[in-house]
């Protein structure tokens, strides 16, 4: 039984990766159904994909663009094309059509270390949910990658600041958030992080 469990993961996998990477630079938006959290989806554009992450300018309710997310591939349980209205609406926004989050520099979707050295500036807040761990998304700014470790200065929902870094394992992250409309909120209010000690 686990020899076939194990075979249908693979065929899920190949699979996966193939929609992915069909989907770079289409018109249609899909939705990427996640392993961790089965009743969250991810809608958007495929933008680049890597050995270990995809990246996706990231769409809301309408069609409204809302900044990109990179999902471990690992993390994708099934990739569905969009057949609502919303991709005809996000080809007319200003956005369009969907690029990397900062021009003319590609993110590093190869490895997790690589993937936030290029997305997160510095100063720029981003979030990221973890692997089994309840339903949250942690925000802040990055501090440092120091392979297995990401550090980053947290933000609270009150827009405060945590004193001191917090460390989390690279291998337990499974997305990452930036740009967002939430964030871009959040960063209006809060104050400038505190410097590093």
């Amino acid at each position: 039984m686990g020899g076939l469990t194990g075979q249908n993961d693979g065929v899920r996998k190949k699979t996966v990766r193939r929609k992915l990477r069909e989907a770079i630079g289409g018109s249609d938006l899909v939705r990427i159904d996640r392993v961790s959290r089965p009743s969250q989806t991810v809608e958007g554009f495929v933008v680049s994909v890597g050995k270990r992450w995809v990246l996706i300018q990231q769409t809301m309710d309408g069609g409204f663009f809302d900044g990109h997310v990179a999902i471990r591939i690992s993390e994708v349980r099934r990739v569905r094309e969009d057949s609502s209205f919303e991709s005809a609406f996000a080809r007319t926004r200003p956005e369009w059509p969907p690029t990397q989050p900062r021009s003319g520099r590609n993110v590093e979707l190869d490895t997790t270390a690589g993937l936030f050295a290029s997305l997160a500036s510095r100063g720029q807040l981003f979030g990221i949910e973890r692997n089994k761990k309840y339903d949250a998304t942690w925000i802040g700014v990055l501090d440092e990658v120091a392979p297995p470790w990401l550090y980053m200065r947290e933000v609270r929902p009150d827009a405060t600041w945590h004193e001191e870094p917090r460390g989390y394992r690279l291998r337990t992250i499974t997305l990452a958030l930036v740009g967002t409309h939430y964030l871009q909120g959040l960063t209006s209010i809060a104050e400038p992080a505190p410097a590093a000690s």
